[in-house]
């Protein structure tokens, strides 16, 4: 069933009588674009908590004397611990993308999944900012790391859901963009400490509280605005609900519309439009129900959906894999290994984000121009080169340029990650599943995530400047081949028939072929429940 009739401006409605009208838009600042606006602290919170550590850790293990001794924070004590800390937010991030996957979790909806995650912020801030020892920041990384976990996933479901098409894209590459700000926030959030050399001042010894505590802030605020301000739930999760009456209340405030009284009539064709695309809802979501859940072993095990799955493993480990979340946990002490002086470390921090945030709004416009695939492999082929450049060039440099040469190369591969793998990475594992395994699948790809990032974050504390780079570099050029071999352009492809696991080809599925046996015995009946309601004729002929 289609729902896109002309909406062009100034169309003649009811047999010609003169009327003309408006095409269907949602309004700028709607109860969308509001929603959306919400949603996108998740996304900054996500970013703040990669490295909100990198400009503090130092003088956390001052305050502690981890290394006994209020002056000195390089013993083995402090790269352990300090490893550990940073290493557990994404053991629990793990724990919260696996949670994301059971039934009760995806039954309640991105919305309030989101709620969750801002507990988990809240209690994170809280433990971290109050913290007396290494147990109280372990918790409190921990607790953060399930927070994020939770909203890494849920955060971009839910703008997407409650965006419309028109404006999906571009709502949607907020997240990505908010994640950048947030890594530039948290460098900007370290300036105003003392310079590491100047030991364990006054201002030092307390900061880095506040750094941790932040997050109490933003996460409260979200959850009252999603809890009492703004309850907005997506029209597809009131459909799939079964909740036809709220889900028909939500899309016509989405588009600016009072809901018209359906015993006389809908009264204009834009009415009209939005019972279609109502009733096109309604179908996706009888048919999506007509096959049994399907877990994650079953699809390895069907020769259809196999090469797809493992393929988004793949993926969403070399994402991480690649180092760059150690390199921007680590940046102020990898930068100090270059050469950098050491009341120019976070400022170097701050400029590699901003020119971080810049490239996301760039890529932006790129996704749907020059495809998928082709800003995965020029973002992993120029990270290759980028940590080449760190091990074979920049030593053979002048002292005096190492330092410049180094923040240069390093910029560059943050940069060409973000407009490859972290912006592509999660937009294509959307695309290549089948709505039966999307959401096992997706949940199943985030925590191979960041049990990857768990081990490469804890292994690289332990790692210098020489070693980092020649880790990071061999990495992104295995990778890079990996993905010149498997990755499948999916721009302009049906989200429900991607090149990975295209329809013409679903026959051949155990699971979703004709004749599997994973068809629900009520499917038949729900499916004709939804169609038997149909929408009134519009009142204008």
């Amino acid at each position: 069933m289609r729902a896109d009739l002309d909406e062009n401006e100034g169309k003649k409605i009811g047999g010609g009588s003169g009327k003309t009208e408006k095409p269907l838009e949602a309004p700028n600042c709607g109860i969308a674009t509001q929603a959306v606006y919400t949603g996108v602290i998740s996304s900054f919170l996500y970013g703040y908590h990669l490295c909100n550590l990198n400009s503090c850790m130092d003088f956390i293990a001052l305050h502690f004397e981890w290394c006994k001794s209020t002056v000195r924070a390089d013993c083995l004590a402090s790269a352990i611990d300090g490893g550990l800390i940073n290493a557990i937010l994404y053991l629990g991030a793990a724990a919260g993308a696996l949670l994301v996957g059971r039934p009760f979790m995806v039954n309640s909806g991105a919305r309030i999944q989101l709620l969750i995650s801002d507990v988990f912020f809240v209690a994170g801030g809280l433990f971290g900012g109050l913290a007396i020892g290494i147990k109280g920041l372990l918790l409190s990384r921990l607790f953060s790391g399930i927070g994020l976990g939770i909203s890494a996933i849920s955060a971009p479901v839910y703008i997407a859901e409650v965006s419309p098409p028109e404006c999906r894209g571009w709502h949607s590459a907020k997240h990505g963009l908010y994640i950048a700000t947030g890594l530039l926030a948290a460098e900007l959030v370290g300036l105003p400490q003392d310079p590491p050399d100047m030991g364990l001042t006054m201002r030092n010894d307390w900061w880095w509280r506040a750094i941790l505590g932040l997050p109490c802030l933003l996460a409260g605020f979200q959850f009252f605005v999603f809890k009492y301000d703004l309850p907005v739930d997506s029209v597809t999760f009131l459909v799939r609900q079964g909740r036809m009456d709220e889900a028909r209340t939500m899309l016509y405030k989405t588009y600016g519309r009072p809901p018209p009284d359906l015993e006389t009539g809908l009264g204009d064709s834009n009415a009209a439009k939005l019972e279609l695309k109502l009733k096109d809802l309604a179908v996706v979501a009888a048919e999506a129900g007509a096959t049994r859940p399907i877990t994650i072993i079953q699809a390895l095990q069907d020769p259809f959906l196999r090469c797809s799955v493992v393929v988004g493993f793949f993926l969403a480990s070399y994402q991480q894999l690649t180092g760059i979340n150690a390199l921007m946990a680590y940046s102020n002490t990898l930068f100090a290994q270059a050469g950098i002086p050491a009341n120019s470390l976070t400022l170097a921090s701050v400029l590699m984000c901003v020119a971080n945030v810049l490239v996301s709004v760039l890529s932006t416009k790129l996704v749907d121009s020059l495809g998928r695939r082709t800003l995965l492999l020029w973002g992993s082929a120029t990270q290759t080169l980028a940590m080449a450049s760190m091990v074979y060039v920049v030593h053979m440099l002048p002292a005096e340029s190492q330092g410049l040469m180094a923040f240069l190369f390093f910029s560059l591969f943050v940069v060409s990650w973000n407009y490859g793998l972290g912006a592509i990475t999660w937009l294509w594992l959307s695309e290549i599943y089948p709505m039966e395994i999307r959401g096992q699948a997706l949940s199943a790809c985030g925590v191979i995530k960041w049990i990857s990032c768990f081990f490469i974050v804890l292994i690289a504390r332990f790692l210098n400047l020489h070693l980092s780079c020649v880790l990071f570099g061999a990495v992104s050029g295995i990778g890079l081949v990996g993905m010149w071999l498997w990755v499948l352009e999916t721009k302009g492809c049906d989200i429900e028939d991607s090149p990975m696991t295209p329809r013409s080809e679903r026959s051949t599925s155990i699971l979703l072929g004709p004749g599997s046996n994973h068809a629900s015995p009520n499917s038949n009946k729900h499916l004709r429940m939804m169609m038997s309601d149909e929408p009134p004729q519009s009142t204008d002929a």
